[in-house]
């Protein structure tokens, strides 16, 4: 049984050497791009040791169950930031989740927390416990954990973490705020749209004969009979598929994904909104993977993971390529339409230096800003374009009620 215990040990700090190499890999860099895929084998799932049979491993549909159930993001903030304070007072990591499962109320989150205790007992690291459920923890805060795990740097990993998550949730609600009143008014004049069509129009214009009816009471009269038959159900089911099949062909198909993500990159209104937030996570991102020691081109391959778009995900390949080729990012990113200007002209003056990490932290907050504004002006776009369509919806109704009796008064 001694035996055993030596060698579980002895696999496991092996395992911790194979990443440290992995970490200052930078150091000796070549011009063999594919040097770091072979070599971050372990930031896709554990090593075949006789740990791996030990460890919780959910299949699919328990993993489908705990998303729909997951923790809210203000869960996730507090979890992130309460580990933060009980590891810089000096608990054992153990410790620390302990004391955060004993006052914790979501159950989920409360599951998580015990199933990462059982893993570390097991001598699991804490970022390869996150990724069984990284379904709730995503890969930056996974690979920033490891990585920091490994320099020593939890506490304020832990703290640039939670930091993250909290503009984040501020994002998020001033979206959802803004959203609340444009909603309220879309439904309001859907009902109204409906009562009027279904009710109100065919009473009034009732009394009148097919001829002496204008073309766009014909019309609204072909519609107040298809919406009181009941058949729009079937059109709103119809759009419902449509949105779940062109969510599942994004997640599935690579052609259909090109196409919407290079789309949204085109249109005018989104183009300026969706650039702005991608510097602000490329800035973010590397700042907190600098600042965690993780090389340039183990950091641009986490990147290529995180970021949705594919337009983003291909050209972090690309410069992770000219990286393992000794170009700069500058030389990576220049005339790129994906980035601003600036923002290039500021990474080929600080690349160099060790204060690139700050740099890119305060040019982030700049960005994050920006995006912020960004959305407040499309919101603020959004609720006159809503005024107008249910302006254009009362006038086509009170034109298709109105006009047929015109034409009568003027025949009279």
């Amino acid at each position: 049984m001694n035996q055993e215990n030596v060698e579980n040990k002895s696999n496991f700090f092996s395992d911790i050497v194979s990443k440290l190499k992995v970490i200052f890999l930078w150091n000796k860099q070549n011009n063999n791009s594919n040097i770091f895929d072979d070599e971050i084998v372990w930031q896709k799932k554990w090593s075949d040791n006789q740990w791996e049979s030990s460890i919780f491993k959910a299949d699919f549909f328990d993993k489908l169950v705990m998303k729909m159930h997951a923790p809210k993001l203000k869960d996730k903030t507090n979890f992130f930031r309460l580990l933060a304070v009980a590891q810089k007072a000096g608990l054992w990591l153990m410790e620390s989740l302990s004391s955060l499962k004993m006052s914790e109320k979501n159950k989920w989150l409360y599951n998580i927390i015990c199933d990462l205790m059982d893993q570390l007992s097991q001598w699991v690291s804490l970022a390869d416990a996150m990724w069984n459920h990284n379904w709730f923890f995503s890969t930056n805060e996974i690979e920033l954990v490891r990585s920091a795990q490994v320099s020593g740097n939890l506490v304020d990993t832990l703290y640039e973490i939670s930091d993250e998550l909290e503009a984040t949730e501020v994002i998020r609600a001033k979206v959802k705020k803004a959203l609340t009143y444009p909603v309220i008014l879309l439904i309001v004049a859907v009902w109204a749209t409906w009562a009027l069509l279904v009710f109100a129009l065919p009473s009034i214009v009732g009394m009148f004969s097919a001829e002496q009816m204008p073309k766009i009471t014909l019309a609204m009269l072909n519609v107040s009979d298809f919406m009181a038959s009941w058949r729009w159900i079937l059109l709103i089911w119809s759009i419902v598929m449509m949105v779940i099949i062109c969510k599942f062909l994004y997640g599935n198909t690579l052609f259909f994904k090109k196409f919407i993500d290079k789309l949204v990159l085109t249109i005018p209104v989104s183009s300026s909104a969706v650039k702005t937030y991608y510097m602000y996570q490329f800035a973010q991102l590397l700042s907190q993977f600098y600042s965690a020691w993780i090389s340039p081109v183990v950091s641009l391959w986490l990147m290529a993971n995180i970021f949705s778009n594919f337009e983003y995900k291909k050209k972090m390949i690309e410069i992770k390529k000219d990286m393992a080729a000794w170009f700069t990012f500058y030389e990576s990113m220049d005339w790129s339409p994906l980035f601003d200007a600036v923002f290039v002209q500021i990474m080929h003056v600080w690349e160099d230096t060790w204060a690139i990490w700050e740099v890119l932290s305060r040019i982030s907050k700049f960005y994050m800003n920006q995006f912020s504004d960004k959305m407040d002006t499309m919101m603020a776009l959004l609720e006159p374009a809503m005024m107008v369509l249910m302006a254009w919806l009362i006038w086509s109704i009170v034109a298709a009620i109105y006009l047929p009796m015109v034409s009568v008064m003027e025949v009279l």
